[in-house]
């Protein structure tokens, strides 16, 4: 997707979740109309399940976007089925992600315009590769400005 409208910020989420050993890793990165990352964050979660992970990383960019007094923002992910629900306005899920949904109900419906959108992971790669990163490394961070190591790899996702 080209950059988001003025005014409006762009919030690449995605989760990484290995089966096997219950290592994840959910990120986001917001861009502003000129395309510039204004907020990055890789973070760990204690989920069970890929959607829960992808679900997290929505979860946590509306939360942030909710702190930053934001008020139209475009939440892009390669989790189709939630994009679907969530663009469908349906919140309800499973015991375990019931209050993720919940919140993100709720966050969604303090910004004058919300917008899911569905991206392939070859369009969110920025996103991806944090994730796997946090996969790996299973340490939380936040940048206001993308470390040096991550420019290359933000400056060619849009």
């Amino acid at each position: 997707m080209d950059a988001p409208s003025f005014g409006w910020i762009k919030c690449n989420t995605d989760g990484a979740y290995d089966d096997t050993y219950g290592a994840n890793g959910a990120t986001n990165v917001m861009r502003d109309f000129s395309n510039k990352a204004s907020f990055c964050a890789s973070i760990v979660f204690d989920v069970h399940s890929a959607e829960e992970d992808e679900a997290r990383a929505i979860w946590a960019v509306l939360k942030k976007a909710v702190e930053q007094q934001l008020t139209h923002i475009i939440v892009e992910s390669d989790a189709k089925s939630l994009i679907e629900q969530f663009s469908a306005g349906m919140f309800d899920e499973n015991s375990r992600t019931d209050v993720i949904f919940k919140d993100i109900q709720f966050f969604s419906s303090k910004f004058v315009a919300c917008i899911f959108n569905f991206q392939p992971r070859v369009c969110n790669s920025v996103a991806h590769e944090l994730a796997q990163w946090e996969k790996i490394n299973n340490t939380s961070m936040y940048w206001s400005v993308p470390p040096v190591w991550l420019l290359p790899t933000v400056e060619r996702d849009h």
